[in-house]
C-alpha cells in the first residue's frame, strides 16, 4: 500500500511540472511564409545557390528560444502522381545540412523576415548532381522541435559549368489568365436610376496593391504585348466585372447593412484599372466567360435554353467600343471545365475541358471533337491545374480566391511542375494549358516570378510558348462528354434557379411587350439586359455550394424589376363615383415612364351584374414612351346598384404592370331588363283590357236577362189578374186547406 502511495504521489508531482520548452514547441508553433525563391529556375547563368525569403510568425502562447532553420532536398518524383503528392502532401528530406541561427527568442505573436541560404552543391549543400525537378523542404526548429515547415518544387534545367538540358522537344504551352472577381452590382444605372453595389471592396481589389490590379500590372510589366510570352497569354474575362467597374467610373453608391446607401469611394481606382486593362488586353487573345460567370449547365437543366444564351451575350460588351474593343476568341471554359452531355443553349465551338470532364485515355492532352456536336474540347492540364490552384478539388475550388494567401509557393510550384511535365512528364502532340483558379489570388510579384521563369523554361529549350489552339474538328477523334459527379453536386441549386426563372419570365414578357419609341433613343433592350444581368448573378460560381447566397442575389435582382414594372401603371382615381350609362364610357388613364413604347392589355375581373370592355381591336393596347394615354372603357350594367369593380394593365403574356386600381361604378338604369318590363306591362295591359271587355260583356248579359225576364213576367200579368177576382171560398174551407 505504502509503494502505491508512493508511486500515485510521484505521477502526481510529474503531472504538475511545467511542460519543458521543447515539448511545447513541438508542432506547428510557427508559421513561415514563402515570399520568393531566389532563383526559382535553376539554369545556365544562375548563382551556386538558392535563397529562399520569407516571414516567421510565432502563433503559439509562449516563447521560441533557440529558432533556427536549413533548406533539406527531397528525391525527384518519378511520375505525375509523385509530384502531386510532392505538392500536397510534402516531402521528407533525404538531405541534412547544418542549421542556420534564426533568432535566439520570438515572442508569443511576434514575426520577423528570415533568409535561407544553402549552395547548389559540395559540403553542406543541396547536393545536386543532376538536372531535375526537386522537392525542396524549409524546415525551422526551434530548440530540437520542428515548429514551421514549408515544401515547393524547384526545377533545375543546368548545374554550374553546365549546359542546360534540352528535351529533344520542347512543349507547347500556354497561360489563361482569369479576370473574375464575385458579384457586387445590386442595380445597374438605368434609366432615371444610378448603380448600386452591395459593398466597396472592388474598390480595394482594383486600386493599386488590389488582387485583380495586381495581375494586369504584372502581366503588363512581365509580358507586353508583341513578347514570346505575351502572345501565349490569353484572358478569360468576365463581363460583369467589365459592367461594374465601368458603373464605379461613373459614380455609384453602396448599400450599408442598415439599408442605406452611401456614395462609393471607387471612382478613380475603377477608371485607372480599366485604363490598365484595355491597354494589356490589345492585340491579345480573349475569351469571354458566362456573364456573372453563370452556371450554365444548372440552367441549361432547368431548361433555361433563353437565359444560357443570354449569359453567353457577354461577348458583345467586351467587343463593344465602350468596352474593351477587343474581338473575342469563340471559346467557352465553364465552371470546374465542365459540361453535361448535351448542353443547353447555343455555346461556342470550343471548349476548355477538365481531363475528367471527357472521355479521353489518361494521360492524354490531345484535342478532341464532342461526339455528336460540332464543338472541339481543349484538355486542361491537370498537373498545372493542381499546382497553381491549392484549392483543387475542394468545396472551395471556385468560389474562394486562391491560393489562400501567399503566391509564392504556387508560383514554384507551378514551375516545378511545368518542367516536370516537359522532361519525364512530356506528352506528344498537345499543349500544356496553364489554367489557373477562377479566382487567382497572385501577389504582383509572384506573378512575375511566375511569368519570368516561364521565359526561363522557353530560352532553356524546354517549353515553347504558343498561343492557344485552334483545333479544327475534322481533323481529330472523337470522345464523349463525361460530367464529373462532384461538379454536379456543387451545382447552383434548383430552387434559387426556380425563383429566377419566375422572374426571367417577366422580364422577357416586358421586353415582348416594348418597341422602341421613334422619339427616344433608349431601346427597350438597354432597360431588360441589365434586369436580366442582375438575375444572372444568382447562379453566379460563387455562389457553388451556398444556395441561401444564390437566393439572397435573386430577391436583391428582384427589386429593380419590380421598380421597372411599376412604371406602367393605371394613374390614381379620384376616387369618385362612375354612373353607368350607354352613352357615358368610363374614362382610364394608363401612365408610361419608360423610355420606350410598352403595349399592355387590361385585365377586368367579372362583376355579376356589369360589363367592362376587355380589349381594343383584339391586340395589345400601347402606350408611348414616357407619356399617358386615355382609354374610354364601355361598361353596362344588367341590374341598378353600386359595383367595384377591379381595374389593371399586364404585358402581352400576363405579367402585371403596375398595381390595381379599385373604380367605384353606380347604375340607375334597367339595362337589358328594360325589354322585359316594356313586354310585361304590355301584357298587364292586355289582360287589363281583356277583363274589361270580358266585364262589359257580362253586365250586356246580366241586363239582357233582366229584359227579358220583365217582359215575361209582364206577359203573365193578365192570367194572375183573373185568378185574384175569383169569387173567395168559405172560412171554413181555408181553414181545411
Amino acid at each position: 500500500m505504502r509503494f502505491l502511495l508512493a508511486a500515485l504521489c510521484a505521477l502526481l508531482m510529474v503531472a504538475m511540472l511545467p511542460v519543458t520548452p521543447a515539448t511545447a514547441q513541438g508542432g506547428s508553433s510557427a508559421d513561415f511564409e514563402v515570399t520568393k525563391v531566389t532563383p526559382s529556375v535553376v539554369g545556365g547563368g544562375s548563382p551556386g545557390e538558392v535563397v529562399v525569403s520569407g516571414r516567421l510568425t510565432n502563433r503559439s502562447g509562449h516563447a521560441l528560444n533557440g529558432v533556427q532553420a536549413r533548406i533539406e532536398r527531397g528525391t525527384p518524383p518519378n511520375g505525375e502522381p509523385a509530384v502531386q503528392r510532392a505538392m500536397r502532401e510534402g516531402v521528407t528530406g533525404i538531405t541534412e545540412p547544418s542549421f542556420s541561427p534564426v533568432t535566439d527568442r520570438l515572442e508569443p505573436g511576434q514575426s520577423l523576415p528570415v533568409q535561407v541560404r544553402i549552395p547548389l552543391t559540395g559540403s553542406n549543400s543541396l547536393q545536386l548532381n543532376q538536372t531535375g525537378v526537386y522537392p525542396l523542404v524549409v524546415n525551422i526548429q526551434a530548440g530540437r522541435s520542428t515548429v514551421a515547415e514549408s515544401e515547393f518544387l524547384l526545377p533545375v534545367t543546368s548545374l554550374p559549368g553546365q549546359p542546360p538540358m534540352r528535351p529533344a522537344q520542347a512543349t507547347p504551352t500556354t497561360l489563361v489568365v482569369p479576370i473574375v472577381d464575385t458579384p457586387r452590382l445590386e442595380r445597374e444605372a438605368l434609366p432615371g436610376g444610378r448603380a448600386v453595389l452591395v459593398d466597396d471592396q472592388l474598390s480595394t481589389s482594383l486600386a493599386p496593391g488590389g488582387r485583380l490590379y495586381d495581375l494586369v500590372q504584372a502581366i503588363s510589366d512581365s509580358a507586353p504585348a508583341g513578347s514570346s510570352l505575351g502572345n501565349a497569354l490569353c484572358f478569360a474575362i468576365d463581363p460583369d466585372l467589365l459592367i461594374t467597374a465601368k458603373a464605379m467610373q461613373g459614380g455609384y453608391q453602396v448599400r450599408q447593412p442598415n439599408g442605406a446607401l452611401v456614395e462609393g469611394i471607387g471612382r478613380s481606382a475603377a477608371d485607372l484599372w480599366l485604363t490598365k486593362l484595355r491597354q494589356a488586353t490589345t492585340g491579345r487573345c480573349v475569351i469571354p466567360l458566362p456573364y456573372a460567370d453563370a452556371d450554365v449547365v444548372a440552367l441549361g437543366r432547368a431548361g433555361l435554353g433563353d437565359l444560357v444564351n443570354g449569359a453567353m451575350d457577354g461577348a458583345k460588351l467586351l467587343s463593344a467600343p465602350d468596352g474593351l474593343g477587343v474581338e473575342p476568341r469563340d471559346v467557352m471554359w465553364p465552371i470546374e471545365g465542365a459540361l453535361t452531355e448535351r448542353p443547353v443553349g447555343d455555346l461556342p465551338s470550343t471548349m476548355l475541358l477538365d481531363t475528367r470532364a471527357v472521355n479521353v485515355p489518361p494521360g492524354s492532352l490531345t484535342p478532341v471533337k464532342l461526339r455528336g456536336q460540332n464543338r472541339t474540347a481543349i484538355p486542361i492540364d491537370p498537373l498545372l491545374a493542381s499546382a497553381l490552384d491549392p484549392n483543387r478539388d475542394t468545396k472551395q475550388e471556385v468560389t474562394e480566391p486562391s491560393p489562400p494567401s501567399g503566391g509564392a509557393l504556387t508560383s514554384q510550384n507551378a514551375l516545378g511542375a511545368l518542367a516536370f511535365r516537359a522532361t519525364d512528364g512530356f506528352v506528344p502532340n498537345a499543349t500544356s494549358v496553364l489554367v489557373p483558379p477562377r479566382r487567382w489570388n497572385m501577389r504582383a510579384d509572384d506573378l512575375r516570378g511566375l511569368l519570368t521563369g516561364m521565359s526561363k523554361l522557353d530560352s532553356d529549350g524546354l517549353i515553347r510558348l504558343t498561343a492557344l489552339p485552334s483545333p479544327n474538328p475534322a481533323t481529330l477523334d472523337e470522345a464523349e462528354l463525361t460530367y464529373p459527379v462532384q461538379a454536379g453536386g456543387s451545382e447552383i441549386s434548383r430552387e434559387a434557379i426556380d425563383k429566377l426563372a419566375a422572374q426571367n419570365f417577366k422580364v422577357g414578357d416586358l421586353a415582348r411587350s416594348s418597341e422602341s419609341d421613334r422619339a427616344q433613343t433608349v431601346s427597350p433592350g438597354r432597360v431588360t439586359t441589365p434586369l436580366r444581368n442582375g438575375l444572372l448573378h444568382g447562379v453566379s460560381s460563387a455562389w457553388r455550394g451556398n444556395s441561401g447566397a444564390a437566393e439572397d442575389w435573386v430577391r436583391r435582382a428582384t427589386s429593380p424589376i419590380n421598380d421597372m414594372l411599376g412604371k406602367v401603371r393605371i394613374e390614381e382615381y379620384p376616387g369618385t363615383t362612375n354612373r353607368l350609362s350607354s352613352d357615358s364610357p368610363i374614362p382610364v388613364t394608363v401612365v408610361n415612364d419608360l423610355p420606350f413604347t410598352v403595349g399592355i392589355r387590361f385585365k377586368i375581373p367579372t362583376v355579376p351584374g356589369v360589363e367592362v370592355q376587355h380589349d381594343f381591336g383584339g391586340g395589345l393596347a400601347t402606350v408611348p414612351a414616357n407619356g399617358r394615354r386615355q382609354f374610354m372603357l364601355e361598361a353596362s350594367a344588367q341590374r341598378a346598384g353600386r359595383f367595384m369593380v377591379d381595374i389593371s394593365v399586364t404585358a402581352d403574356a400576363g405579367t402585371p404592370l403596375g398595381t390595381t386600381k379599385r373604380l367605384p361604378m353606380e347604375s340607375t338604369e334597367y339595362g337589358a331588363m328594360i325589354p322585359w318590363l316594356t313586354g310585361i306591362a304590355g301584357a298587364v295591359l292586355v289582360l287589363m283590357s281583356v277583363r274589361r271587355i270580358v266585364k262589359k260583356a257580362k253586365a250586356r248579359r246580366e241586363r239582357t236577362a233582366v229584359a227579358q225576364k220583365s217582359v215575361e213576367e209582364a206577359e203573365t200579368q193578365p192570367l194572375a189578374h183573373a185568378v185574384t177576382s175569383a169569387p173567395s171560398a168559405p172560412e171554413g174551407d181555408r181553414d181545411q186547406r
